[in-house]
């Protein structure tokens, strides 16, 4: 009987440990109108910003939050992304438009999985500074609907560090 409860401890221990990245991991990018990768290497990035879609509540401050984040995560990841614009470069601003943005409930996701969940999306577009032309649009969502303590302790900032990172990946050559 000791052995299953050693068993039962180390098995929630890890189980624990493999679902903690879940709120922040990348969630891959839907292409709606994607970038063509061979200017992706070639793109400067002057300037991020965010808007809600009509009827979506979400204030200014928490707008300016992610948009904040995003810009932090392509800094890390894709510095040259965010270089003044050179010759044969393309200068873009990255556009984002929240489309649904959910904090969920604690209490029903620690009560059940699926319940309470977290939902963040948002249409990315990378416009071209001059004429306002989109060069490519994209689908971004993230969301979180873990049961038990894990679920019940994760909140909605723990979700758009996620959020933030899979706006990255749109710069990604992989898409």
């Amino acid at each position: 009987m000791r052995l299953f409860s050693h068993f039962s401890t180390g098995s929630a221990l890890a189980l624990a440990l493999l679902l903690a990245a879940c709120a922040g991991d990348v969630a891959k990018p839907v292409p709606l109108q994607p970038l063509d990768i061979s200017r992706k290497t070639d793109l400067r990035i002057a300037d991020i910003t965010g808007e809600t879609k009509a009827g979506v509540a979400m204030s200014t401050d928490v707008v300016n939050r992610i948009v904040e984040m995003a810009r932090a995560e392509i800094a890390s990841k894709y510095p040259a992304a965010l270089a003044a614009p050179g010759p044969g470069s393309t200068p873009a601003r990255l556009k984002l438009v929240f489309t649904s943005y959910d904090e969920g409930n604690a209490f029903a996701r620690f009560m059940l999985a699926g319940l309470g969940q977290i939902k963040i999306e948002a249409n990315v577009s990378i416009v071209g500074v001059e004429g306002d032309k989109v060069l490519g649009q994209y689908q971004v969502a993230k969301q979180f609907a873990f049961g038990g303590v894990y679920g019940g302790t994760t909140n909605i900032r723990d979700v758009e560090i996620g959020f933030a990172r899979s706006v990255a990946e749109v710069l990604s050559d992989k898409l």
